[in-house]
């Protein structure tokens, strides 16, 4: 190679790179539908850190009560992807709505401490699942993956889950209802077990781990985008994935730092000094057949059973690890 032909090539790889043309133009806007729970860190920690920025991609969330509450707005198109929890996502796949997983989002820890406690009053006489049979359970939303982890652990601690009256209350409203004797025990989602026992602790207790007691490292939510969509511009939904695991790679690099916490406060408005006992989840990128195969099979033994497809065929390529 002549001297000449070197010093052109050393140049041109000295040279950055010119930026992919989605960059430098408009922003593609893409509306999430979420839910002010720990398991959307990662998303949140894409957008401040500018992933989905460098992606061409501007997200505009919207928050609702729970994961069930977006899939509806899924399906008519007003968002392009939901954050759910994944016994929601199953009983819309059942009745035939072409549901598809674009990446993990949470999972249980393998021990508790866990992101769901089942709380009681103090004095109540409430310490397993035998003993609230009759009694009224809240629940974010009925036959979610609250729910169903929560009859999972009133049958292993000994009740008969048949007998115990779900009341759907929205998480942030579950201290003031069961302390208030509007319900008798209550599941609750961080970071609002932190807030519970720290503005009524001296009326409320913990008496169990719903998630980490009944399915150690089991699935919890993820993200969802319509069939449709994603083959009309799975492109943009590459870009999408790309984006929102930088920032699963973000929490995960952070987990034990005050980044972290600091980002949670600021999207969930949860006080700093709350969040240093607060337990999280795990942040998972993929999505597996053998997950939803286990939770199809949950759903079945209590009572949302059905016909569901090959788990395989839900999960879109950016959830495939």
């Amino acid at each position: 190679m002549s001297l000449t032909r070197r010093t052109a090539l050393a140049a041109a790889l000295a040279t950055p790179l010119a930026a992919p043309a989605f960059a430098q133009g408009a922003l593609t806007r893409m509306r999430v539908s979420v839910i002010p729970v720990l398991d959307v860190a990662p998303l949140h920690a894409a957008i401040r850190e500018g992933y989905f920025a460098a992606e061409g991609i501007e997200i505009d969330t919207s928050t609702t009560a729970g994961g069930a509450t977006g899939l509806p707005g899924l399906v008519a198109g007003q968002f392009r992807v939901v954050f759910s929890n994944v016994v929601s996502i199953m009983l819309g796949v059942r009745e035939g709505l072409d549901f598809r997983f674009v990446s993990g989002a949470s999972r249980a820890k393998s021990s508790p401490p866990d992101i769901l406690a089942l709380l009681v009053r103090k004095g109540s006489g409430i310490a397993s699942g035998r003993d609230l049979e009759g009694k009224r359970l809240a629940s974010n939303t009925r036959n979610n993956i609250v729910w169903l982890r929560g009859m999972a652990w009133v049958e292993k601690t000994g009740g008969d889950w048949r007998r115990v009256t779900t009341v759907e209350v929205p998480f942030p409203q579950m201290a003031d209802a069961l302390a208030g004797g509007q319900v008798d025990a209550a599941i609750f989602s961080e970071p609002f077990v932190a807030a519970a026992l720290e503005t009524h602790g001296d009326r409320l207790e913990r008496i169990g781990w719903p998630m980490s007691e009944t399915a150690p490292g089991g699935t919890n939510a993820q993200y969802v985008a319509m069939a449709d969509d994603l083959a009309r511009n799975g492109e943009l939904f590459d870009r999408f994935g790309r984006a929102l695991h930088k920032g699963v790679d973000w929490v995960n690099e952070r987990q034990g730092q005050p980044a972290l916490l600091e980002l949670i406060s600021a999207f969930s408005r949860v006080p700093l000094a709350r969040l240093q006992n607060t337990a999280l989840p795990a942040y998972p990128k993929a999505v597996t057949p053998a997950e939803l195969d286990e939770i199809v099979a949950t759903m079945t033994r209590y009572g949302l059973g059905g016909r569901y497809p090959a788990s395989a065929s839900l999960i879109f390529r950016t959830a495939r690890g």
